[in-house]
């Protein structure tokens, strides 16, 4: 089911293109030349693909990958109806050419299974709808020559639970078919002919982890505690109605974070009060009386919404996100925080700001849901958290902490500003560590304004579910960590084995170091993973 949902919003984005103005004004003047329908077609999907690849954005030019897929897949169409290519117009590339639905790209080197063992699939490029129809039981792993993280086809992936290995370059394109190798999605490493010894140690890994995993699901829905006795609050980030039932089953304790933007990113129109409320009423009832935090719409950046028509923007990243969208759309936030308080929920249900940078914003916001609450007659003492993503919002964490109920730590923003790195940039990924000793130096500033005013702090970035990250969290102040659901029983796993006396020692000294890599190494020595 969400694999599901994850496919039916890629494909909502196909359709939106399929309506955009100028691709098909310049498929109709091919036409009008006396051009085929799929000549026409092709010849306005490339030149648009080409457009964007050309983009200094990374995103708009992961963009293209998805116009070319729904290029070959409106030519499949073509061909079945009769309206393909005339002739000597032909592809010479072998789109359209025998692809099913769901097949593999053309260029696709798929090699032959070994006594019944998954493959490792290589292309230039991957594309939604040649994942669509994967068989995840016959795929070990996807590696491509171009692409990056932020390519819907590198989402589909994380969703299918496949590894995908992303912008491997020429290396990639000299390995002949059927290569061994060993895709290590944990390091971003592809092994051609790995030796025996690097061969064993990656199957002792996997059946490993396989037993690991199995005995912590077994103690997943037992609370997580330190072993000096405290108890660290261990909860899901969500995005959906399957996402709440998935958390429920992985034992999290409580929903850390509810995206609500990824339940209306791909509709047609802005969502209404009743709209909230209904999406959020029925997550709530998944929650079997689990409490829940609820994020307000963060759209921006690099999370476009089809409904709404953001000015453009040079520094996306840096302008009209979060709670800053109510500069341009007031009536968003207000109907959204509406339909908040108007969900009825057994256990508490808590109101979070993105991009709050000064506590002017939170005044005002707290100001308006009291306005907002009296309005419908809902109870005006919701709880409102502030997300500290902004790195002025860490250094004024004491003041935001006399009017916040709590904090909710964004670290892959957090580490993005911080350091100054672009968290959608493939060639800068290896050194977007949120260990950094700067980024480190935020957090203790945020858990060190929380504990003056007795606020809680939560982390709900990725930081929280990086076994190695886990004790220096603890230590530096923090007493919830939100993760993907299915990481939630390694996290408890982890927090168990940890002495919190230990951390809290030991995690000052990190902050004296000089990089992510040597914090990486001393939590090595002092908390082995």
């Amino acid at each position: 089911a969400r694999r599901a949902h994850a496919e039916a919003g890629i494909f909502a984005m196909h359709r939106a293109l399929l309506q955009d103005p100028a691709l098909l004004a310049a498929a109709d003047t091919l036409i009008d030349t006396g051009k085929s329908a799929g000549f026409a077609w092709r010849e306005a999907t490339r030149a648009e693909a080409a457009a964007l690849s050309a983009m200094a954005d990374r995103r708009a030019a992961d963009r293209a990958a998805d116009l070319i897929d729904l290029g070959k897949r409106v030519l499949r169409a073509l061909a079945r109806t009769g309206g393909g290519e005339g002739e000597g117009e032909g592809e010479g590339e072998g789109e359209g050419e025998g692809e099913g639905e769901g097949d593999l790209p053309a260029d696709a080197r798929v090699p032959v299974a070994q006594n019944g063992q998954p493959v490792v699939l290589a292309a230039d490029e991957f594309t939604p709808s040649d994942l669509s129809g994967l068989d995840r039981s016959r795929v070990a792993a996807l590696v491509m020559v171009r692409g990056g993280p932020t390519a819907h086809a590198a989402i589909m992936a994380r969703q299918l639970g496949i590894p995908c290995l992303v912008a491997l370059g020429s290396a990639l394109e000299r390995l002949p078919d059927a290569t061994p190798v060993i895709a290590d999605a944990d390091h971003a490493r592809l092994h051609a002919s790995p030796d025996q010894h690097l061969l064993a140690a990656a199957a002792s890994t996997i059946r490993l982890r396989a037993q690991q995993h199995q005995a912590d699901l077994r103690a997943a829905h037992a609370p997580a505690s330190t072993r000096d006795g405290v108890h660290i609050e261990v909860a899901a980030n969500i995005g959906s109605v399957d996402d709440a039932r998935a958390a429920v089953a992985q034992g999290a304790d409580a929903i850390g974070l509810l995206r609500t933007e990824l339940l209306f990113l791909h509709g047609d129109a802005a969502p209404a009060a009743a709209d909230h409320t209904a999406r959020c009423q029925a997550i709530a009832d998944a929650l079997e009386g689990r409490s829940a935090i609820v994020r307000t719409l963060d759209i921006g950046g690099d999370k476009d919404a089809a409904w709404l028509r953001l000015p453009a923007e040079d520094n996306p990243a840096l302008g009209l996100r979060g709670v800053r969208l109510a500069q341009v759309c007031p009536q968003l936030l207000d109907d959204q925080l509406r339909g908040l308080l108007a969900v009825r929920a057994s256990a508490p249900l808590r109101i979070l700001l993105p991009m709050v940078s000064e506590p002017g914003e939170l005044l005002h916001w707290r100001a308006r849901i009291r306005a907002l609450a009296a309005e419908v007659r809902a109870d005006a003492g919701i709880e409102v958290g502030v997300m500290i993503e902004v790195p002025a919002a860490a250094l004024l964490a004491d003041q935001l902490a006399e009017h916040a109920d709590f904090f909710s730590i964004g670290t892959n923003d957090l580490t993005q500003y911080t350091l100054a790195m672009d968290r959608c940039q493939p060639e800068l990924a290896a050194r977007m560590d949120a260990l950094h000793p700067a980024v480190l130096r935020m957090i203790a500033a945020t858990c060190e304004g929380a504990a003056r005013h007795g606020r809680r702090v939560g982390v709900c970035g990725a930081l929280a579910g990086d076994a190695l990250a886990v004790p220096v969290l603890l230590g530096l102040g923090v007493t919830e960590l939100s993760v993907d659901a299915a990481l939630v029983p390694a996290t408890k796993a982890r927090v168990r084995t940890l002495a919190h006396a230990d951390c809290r020692q030991r995690a000052p000294e990190l902050l004296r170091l000089a990089s992510a890599a040597a914090v990486r190494d001393a939590c090595r020595r002092y908390w082995p993973a």
